[in-house]
């Protein structure tokens, strides 16, 4: 890396990027299905751009994301957007911007359907009551979640009483997060198909949100079938909504050793990023991939994150090579919600955004400065409010 470039340094490199987006791009054609990207796994201008090149909209889950999308894109980008929050202001903020716009609950849509322009696509977020996913917090299905109409109530309520779904043309479902076997997405469409067929054949579209880690499957067939299940069985447009699939491996994080000391026998390496850089790295309590690391290594330590918290450590790594003081220690794998969720805990600065161009070089896209921070405590132009 430029010794010109600050570490801790956010890079996204471009070329891989633009192999991840073909790729799928290739595997939605394959299923004749529409490919969207969700920004919430990194909506960072560079992949905004690229995405551009190769999806068919986006899948938003706010207004800003909206918004950025258009800045980024421009206004004839197709726009969904889908979230539990809906209010009849982000409504009239959207105006006729949007393309497709999914409720997520019956009251939702029974409350703010009539503010919704004529031209916008309606569906219902529907929650499948299947759950794949052994940590609650992840998963969409879970107990009492919040995400989407229970497909049991889906079920009763199109049967006794469908004025209630009047003007719905689509349904959209998620029930996984960094799945690599399609077998749950099968059985989830046929699990649908089996309960509400009758909704099925009076709508237009199905969006069977993200959620899949498409590069790390080995066996896609279960994917194809479960588009086929929509698109052949019920004559409808079929949506796929990935994120992280597009973003993770295009995205690292480069850091450097500012301290070692011995602590119980423990060699600690000290770095100038933190956990709260890698937001997910905390939430899961896994230990992110290093550039470098080798399984039984000469050179053992613990590298620690440079604030306060005494869980602000990322584990402990082997290498060949002894780190020094000024050592770089690159995390991969970083591309997906890493970014979108860092923040700055203990007034840490974000990290340098910089892009890897096609060529191998590098370019500082953004540096993070006091000014950014102290806006973000509601201090304006250095003024106290």
């Amino acid at each position: 890396m430029a010794t010109s470039i600050k570490t801790p340094a956010f890079i996204t490199d471009k070329k891989i990027l633009d192999q991840e987006f073909c790729a799928l791009r290739k595997i939605a054609d394959e299923a004749s299905c529409k490919f969207l990207y969700s920004p919430k796994a990194n909506s960072l201008p560079v992949v905004l751009r690229t995405a551009m090149k190769y999806v068919d909209g986006f899948g938003c889950s706010s207004p800003y994301e909206l918004e950025l999308v258009d800045r980024v894109c421009g206004p004839d980008t197709s726009c969904h957007l889908v979230g539990p929050l809906l209010t009849e202001a982000m409504l009239h903020a959207a105006g006729d911007r949007l393309d497709y716009l999914t409720f997520n609950s019956l009251s939702q849509r029974d409350r703010l359907h009539s503010l919704v322009p004529g031209p916008v696509q309606c569906g219902i977020r529907v929650n499948p009551e299947l759950s794949f996913i052994h940590d609650p917090r992840y998963d969409p299905c879970r107990q009492n979640s919040k995400l989407g109409v229970p497909i049991s109530e889906l079920t009763r309520v199109s049967a006794s009483n469908p004025d209630l779904l009047r003007g719905i043309n689509g349904l959209h479902f998620h029930t996984n997060c960094d799945g690599t076997d399609f077998a749950s997405l099968l059985a989830t469409a046929r699990h649908i198909q089996d309960l509400v067929p009758e909704l099925l054949e009076n709508l237009d579209w199905v969006n069977m949100g993200g959620g899949y880690l498409f590069d790390s499957a080995d066996d896609k067939t279960d994917f194809f079938h479960a588009v086929e299940i929509f698109r052949d069985g019920f004559g409808l447009q079929v949506f796929i909504e990935p994120g992280a699939a597009l973003t993770r491996r295009a995205g690292i994080i480069e850091a450097t050793v500012h301290d070692l000391f011995d602590s119980g026998g423990v060699q600690i390496a000290v770095l100038d990023t933190t956990v709260n850089h890698m937001a997910e790295v905390f939430e899961f309590q896994f230990e992110p991939d290093v550039l470098g690391h080798v399984d039984g290594g000469v050179h053992d330590y613990l590298l620690a994150g440079c604030t306060c918290l005494a869980g602000d450590i990322f584990g402990e790594y082997t290498f060949d090579t002894p780190l020094c003081i000024g050592s770089k220690v690159t995390f991969l794998n970083m591309g997906a919600y890493t970014f979108s969720k860092a923040h700055r805990f203990n007034g840490v600065g974000l990290p340098t955004l910089c892009t890897r161009e096609k060529d191998g070089s590098l370019k500082i896209t953004h540096e993070d400065s006091f000014d950014a921070f102290a806006r973000t405590m509601g201090m304006a132009n250095n003024a106290i409010v």
